[in-house]
C-alpha cells in the first residue's frame, strides 16, 4: 500500500509539473506584444457585453460561463498554436486556462485581465451595436460622481465586485449585513466593476472583491480578497465616532 501511495504521489507531482510546463503567466506588454501574430490564438473569456464593451485587439469572445459553449467552441481551435486567455481580473481566465492545458492546449494566462490592461494604458477595442449610438453611456460612475459618494457621509466603505466573480459573491452577505445593521458607523456603497471600467482604471484597481474605507473622503483603509465581518468592524471602529 506504501508503494502504491508513493506512486500516486510521484504521478501526481509528475502532472501538476507538466501542467505548469503547458500553462504560463504573462504581463500586459507581453500580450501586447503576441496580439497582432497570427499565429497566436486570444480568447477573451468574458460576457458578450463585458467584450463589446471593451476588449483586446484580435481577440476572440468564447464566455467562459457557458461551459457547454466554451467546450463546443475550443473544440475549433489548434492545438499547434499558443493560446492566450484573459477575462476582467483572472479568475475566470485561470479556470479556462486549467481547463485548456487538460485539452492539449500550449496556454498563456494573462491573469491581470481588462483591469491591468487598462491600468496599463493599453490600447481597447469597443463594438458598436447596430441599434446603438456611439455615445451611449458604458462607462459608469467618474470620479466627480465617486469623490462625492465617499463624501455622502462621515465614514464611508466602498465594495468592489462583479456578478461572475466567486469570492465576491462570498464576501456579499457579510457587506450586506454591514450595511443593514451598522448604518449608524457606515455608509456602504457596492459598485459593479463590469459596470464601471473607467473608474477601476482611474482608480487603479486590478482584483475583487475589492474594499475601501474612507473617512472624511479620504481613503484609509483598503483590502482586497474575501475577508471576515469582525476584521472590516475593527478597521471600521477606529475611525467611526
Amino acid at each position: 500500500m506504501k508503494i502504491m501511495k508513493k506512486a500516486f504521489l510521484f504521478l501526481g507531482s509528475v502532472f501538476m509539473a507538466l501542467q505548469m510546463q503547458a500553462q504560463v503567466k504573462i504581463t500586459a506588454e507581453e500580450l501586447d506584444k503576441a496580439k497582432d501574430q497570427t499565429e497566436n490564438q486570444i480568447l477573451d473569456v468574458r460576457t458578450e457585453k463585458e467584450f463589446q464593451e471593451g476588449h483586446i485587439k484580435n481577440a476572440k469572445n468564447i464566455n467562459w460561463n457557458d461551459k457547454a459553449l466554451f467546450e463546443s467552441a475550443i473544440t475549433k481551435l489548434d492545438k499547434n498554436k499558443p493560446v492566450y486567455v484573459y477575462c476582467l481580473g483572472g479568475g475566470r481566465s485561470k479556470q479556462a486556462a486549467a481547463l485548456l492545458t487538460e485539452k492539449g492546449f500550449k496556454v498563456f494566462d494573462y491573469s491581470g485581465g481588462m483591469m491591468d490592461w487598462r491600468n496599463a494604458d493599453r490600447p481597447v477595442v469597443k463594438e458598436v451595436k447596430a441599434n446603438s449610438s456611439e455615445n451611449e453611456k458604458t462607462s459608469g460612475l467618474n470620479m466627480d460622481q465617486f469623490n462625492k459618494l465617499v463624501n455622502s457621509a462621515d465614514v464611508v466603505l466602498v465594495n468592489y465586485s462583479a456578478v461572475w466573480c466567486g469570492p465576491c459573491q462570498t464576501l456579499k452577505p457579510t457587506i450586506l449585513k454591514i450595511q443593514k445593521e451598522q448604518a449608524k458607523k457606515v455608509k456602504v456603497v457596492r459598485l459593479d466593476a463590469d459596470a464601471n471600467p473607467e473608474l477601476m482604471k482611474a482608480l487603479k484597481i486590478t482584483g475583487i472583491p475589492r474594499i475601501g474605507l474612507f473617512k472624511n473622503g479620504k481613503e484609509v483603509w483598503k483590502h482586497t480578497g474575501v475577508i471576515s465581518e469582525e476584521k472590516i468592524m475593527a478597521q471600521v471602529n477606529k475611525v467611526a465616532k
